[in-house]
Parts: C-alpha cells; sequence; structure tokens
C-alpha cells in the first residue's frame, strides 16, 4: 500500500485471524474429523490443540461423537470463514436432508488482535461453550472463558 507517495510496508501482508473451531462427527469411525482437519489447511495454519475424543451428545438422543479442537489461522473475516467452513462440510457430505451428523465445524471463537479469544456471536447464541464436549476439550487445551 502506498501512503504519501512511499510504500508502507507495515501493510503489505495479509492480516491475520486467528480462530477456535470444534470440529465434530457422529460417524461410527473418526475419518470425517481428520478429512476437515486436512480441508481447513488450504484455508491457513491448522494446529489441533487436542486429540479427537468421543463424547455421548447432550441433546437426548444417546449419539456418540467423535470431537476435537482445533485453532486456524487465516486471514479470511467471519462471513468468509463461515462460508468455506459450510463448503468444506458439504464437500465431505454435510447434508440438511439428513439426521446423520458427518461433519460439523462449529466457529467459537477469535482472536483478531493477539488480547485473547473472544466468543463468537453465534457460539454465544447457540451456548456452544457450554456444552459439555466441548468444555471437556478447552480445558483439556487450557483455554477459558469468563
Amino acid at each position: 500500500m502506498r501512503r504519501g507517495g512511499r510504500l508502507d510496508y507495515t501493510r503489505t501482508h495479509a492480516v491475520s485471524t486467528r480462530w477456535l473451531l470444534v470440529l465434530g462427527s457422529d460417524a461410527g469411525s473418526g475419518e470425517p474429523v481428520e478429512t476437515a482437519l486436512a480441508a481447513l489447511r488450504v484455508l491457513g495454519k491448522v494446529e489441533a490443540l487436542t486429540p479427537s475424543r468421543r463424547f455421548q451428545d447432550d441433546d437426548g438422543t444417546g449419539r456418540w461423537f467423535t470431537n476435537r479442537l482445533v485453532r486456524l489461522e487465516t486471514g479470511a473475516g467471519r462471513d468468509g470463514l463461515r462460508e468455506a467452513l459450510r463448503a468444506v462440510e458439504q464437500r465431505i457430505g454435510r447434508s440438511e436432508q439428513s439426521d446423520a451428523v458427518v461433519i460439523d465445524i462449529d466457529l467459537l471463537a477469535c482472536d483478531a488482535d493477539g488480547a485473547g479469544w473472544r466468543l463468537d456471536q453465534h457460539a454465544v447464541e447457540k451456548a456452544e461453550h457450554r456444552r459439555p464436549h466441548v468444555v471437556a476439550l478447552l480445558a483439556e487445551a487450557g483455554i477459558a472463558f469468563e
């Protein structure tokens, strides 16, 4: 970018934001979660913060899910990232016409400026951060929200 006729080197690189994502699948194996983890690498730098863990869903259905907490660092903004995550889910086999959850990728929180994790508004509305499997994954990763 040019500022006052000179190149401003502080603004020539893309700004990255760190995002906390919860990956989940009710498939019998953890393969869809691993496939999603690999697909996310196209969007930016991915770090698995926990291994895959099996949890019984808290919705009363008795289904078991494989879940994993990951951090994604990307230049994508929130809306663009949500769209990209939906596309990854669809490529792996997520369908609105089925009760099966082949893959679910929830955007939990962001750290845009290095000041710490802030819950995503949608996650707050759904109380995602209070669900037992998310609480357990966050504790394992050493992440706490007020």
